[in-house]
């Protein structure tokens, strides 16, 4: 057995399961953070504002991807929006799922536990794994915006709907089968608690991961930090590039429309150059790039705690789930989570503000719940 995986009889609790064999539970020592302390930290933030915002992201992304259904898949925007739509979709019903434990505990405290850990093992990693699909859909479409303002015309040529199809089809499939064999890395077994007088669920590191622990925990570690970092440094990347040439495009209309812009002679040809570079990109253009980049603002903001989360995980091996720092590592992922699911909730509200097309079709679709956006 690893030495990570090893844990002092003072952090562990025998217990008797339904064949009469002795199960270990771990019993996180009180490091940096105390078992109470992490239990407020899951009930205020995880039990109940992620629950909530989970809950609201199905209901959110349900209407999105109807929207985007409703307008066609006509162009490569559609087609990218939707498909990360569909993976938050995925994560926010498994927020929810998980966190039913909230309710659950109000009829049953031992049933909630169980619940608890039995969706921890599940659904746990699959909104992980669902924000790490996402994160790198995001990274695509930025680089497909910063393509497309600095040479739209060819980006659109190359870019069919055939073709966004299979790259956001090829991403879902990699991202995600990258991590699949996380999901067999842990065995429930049902153990007798004293606290609850009542048989219950935990979650244990099974024979597989305890042989390949090493090589296992060092894979996801370092594939869970360099997703979503090389994400977040593609959408940087993108972004200040996408927001210097809308700069440059609305000075170069603005100068057009005030008639304050002289003919270039034939000693000055950069005006006619930037003219060439520029005229491509319409209005229309711009305002789905304004959009979008707002969007990677909102991964920016949400990818940065998850890359510090991962990257402490590689760096420190007792930061993780079932070892010495349990605690803090699971009130860290609290707040992850958090930004997970707003992240993945707040999309709708972006389309409604920022796109004049999606608020159109939204109101032929649900006449009875309209917003007022500014124009």
């Amino acid at each position: 057995m690893s030495k990570q995986m090893n844990l002092s009889l003072s952090n562990t609790e025998s217990h008797l399961n339904g064949h009469g064999s002795v199960v270990v539970d771990f019993i996180p020592p009180d490091i940096l953070m105390t078992g109470g302390e992490r239990r407020l930290m899951e009930i205020v933030i995880d039990i109940s504002f992620n629950f909530i915002i989970s809950f609201t992201g199905i209901f959110t992304n349900v209407i999105v991807i109807t929207v985007f259904t409703k307008q066609g898949f006509k162009d490569s925007v559609n087609i990218s929006m939707t498909t990360i739509a569909a993976w938050d979709l995925v994560k926010s019903l498994g927020g929810a799922m998980q966190r039913m434990s909230g309710p659950i505990g109000l009829w049953s405290p031992s049933a909630a536990q169980s619940w608890s850990n039995i969706c921890l093992v599940i659904f746990n990693y699959l909104v992980s794994f669902a924000t790490y699909v996402t994160s790198v859909l995001a990274a695509y479409v930025a680089v497909e915006r910063c393509l497309c303002v600095m040479m739209p015309l060819k980006v659109k040529w190359l870019l069919t709907p055939t073709v966004s199809f299979v790259i956001c089809g090829m991403v879902s499939f990699v991202v995600f089968g990258c991590f699949a064999v996380i999901f067999g890395i842990y065995d429930i077994v049902w153990v007798w608690d004293s606290r609850y007088n009542a048989s219950i669920a935990i979650y244990q590191y099974n024979e597989f991961s305890t042989v390949h622990s090493v090589a296992l925990f060092a894979y996801y570690n370092l594939s869970g930090t360099l997703w979503p970092l090389i994400s977040l440094v593609i959408i940087v990347i993108s972004a200040v590039i996408i927001s210097a040439k809308l700069r440059e495009a609305s000075k170069f209309r603005s100068q057009h429309h005030t008639g304050g812009t002289a003919q270039p002679t034939k000693h000055d040809n950069s005006g006619s150059d930037k003219a060439k570079k520029t005229k491509p990109i319409t209005n229309r253009d711009q305002k789905v790039v304004k959009m979008l980049l707002v969007i990677i603002v909102l991964y920016i903001v949400n990818l940065s705690p998850r890359v510090a989360h991962y990257l402490a995980k590689y760096f420190i091996q007792e930061y993780y789930y079932l070892r010495q720092y349990h605690n803090l590592a699971s009130a860290m992922a609290y707040i992850v989570f958090f930004f997970d699911y707003l992240n993945g909730t707040v999309g709708l509200f972006v389309f409604l503000s920022m796109s004049s097309s999606f608020r159109a079709t939204y109101k032929q679709i649900f006449p009875l719940c309209t917003f007022h956006f500014k124009k």
